[in-house]
């Protein structure tokens, strides 16, 4: 795709806007340039922003500029050039592969691995796929034996994730935990947690749509703060989900019963626990904010869900 390219993006509560999928060449990691613009305005401001694991980039420093000191809903942005970053040094990427027509590819890495790392996660998806296939009874465990890239010193910890479509049909994703020595020291000494992680994901996906950027991202940050401070996700249990304020824990229980939906909209939400918009707008933004749930737009409709820590 020629540069530059221009969309129009919401801007999130934080300041921050979304690259979108279709500009898949944009990689976490990835530095942006370009400018930023009212809609319907001529006024432009620069940027050079890194992109984010969940593939935004903040926008704030355009709000000084701006009469009312506040952003609008909707801002033009156009990218005029993206700096790669590679993995070259990284302690800690996660990458992931799911079946795409027919075969495997990467759909997922939170900074674009090296291409001697990539070619060898290609040969292994491949391999393990096939041989997955070959023999459908045999019982394969979530994380897999690791290996050693010695011409990145790279660990390779792979990880299988047993999935099903709508349909029941075996969908199974491949995820990649490529570390240095001193993370891949980390990772033993914490297996535990993370396998606790990855099995709470597995119990959360119901559709295979749902192994995104935005859940693979989410999860990164999560197996990374284990990885660096030993420091789990906030699990809800039902006891805890109970002692939240009441607006809260009605929110987070109707999103319960509708996670295996795809969620619910915002609209319906309100409806049910017969309060303001408002109220439940703010309620919604603290829960998101402690990662408990999700809220995303799906055909220009709120849709909220739970996330795998409940």
């Amino acid at each position: 795709m020629k540069l530059p390219v221009t969309f129009e993006s919401t801007v999130t509560s934080s300041n921050r806007v979304t690259i979108p999928t279709w500009l898949s060449f944009i990689d976490p990691g990835d530095l942006l340039e370009g400018y930023v613009q009212l809609i319907n305005k001529d006024d432009s401001y620069p940027f050079s922003k890194k992109v984010s694991n969940s593939r935004h980039i903040t926008v704030g420093h355009i709000k000084p500029f701006l009469q009312s000191r506040e952003l609008p809903s909707r801002l033009r942005i156009t990218i005029e050039k993206v700096h790669k970053q590679i993995a070259d040094g990284l302690d800690f990427n996660l990458v992931g592969y799911k079946e795409e027509n027919g075969g495997y590819a990467m759909n997922f890495s939170s900074i674009k691995p090296e291409t001697s790392t990539q070619f060898h996660l290609d040969t292994f998806t491949e391999n393990f796929v096939k041989k997955y296939f070959e023999d459908e009874t045999q019982a394969v465990k979530t994380l897999l034996n690791p290996f050693f890239l010695d011409e990145v010193k790279k660990w390779i910890k792979p990880v299988f994730l047993p999935l099903y479509d709508e349909m029941g049909a075996k969908v199974p994703v491949i995820l990649f935990l490529v570390l240095s020595q001193d993370y891949y020291q980390k990772l033993i000494d914490n297996l535990s947690k993370i396998d606790t992680l990855l099995q709470r994901l597995i119990n959360w996906i119901y559709d295979i749509n749902d192994f995104n950027i935005a859940t693979l991202s989410k999860l990164s940050s999560q197996i990374q703060l284990i990885l660096e401070k030993q420091k789990e996700p906030e699990y809800l249990d039902m006891k805890s989900i109970l002692s939240l304020p009441s607006l809260q824990r009605e929110i987070v229980l109707i999103t319960l019963k509708e996670h295996r939906h795809g969620g619910i909209t915002l609209d319906s939400i309100v409806s049910q626990v017969r309060n303001t918009k408002q109220n439940v707008v703010k309620e919604i933004d603290a829960l998101v904010k402690r990662g408990i749930l999700r809220q995303f737009d799906d055909e220009q409709t709120i849709v909220v869900d739970s996330l795998w820590v409940v």
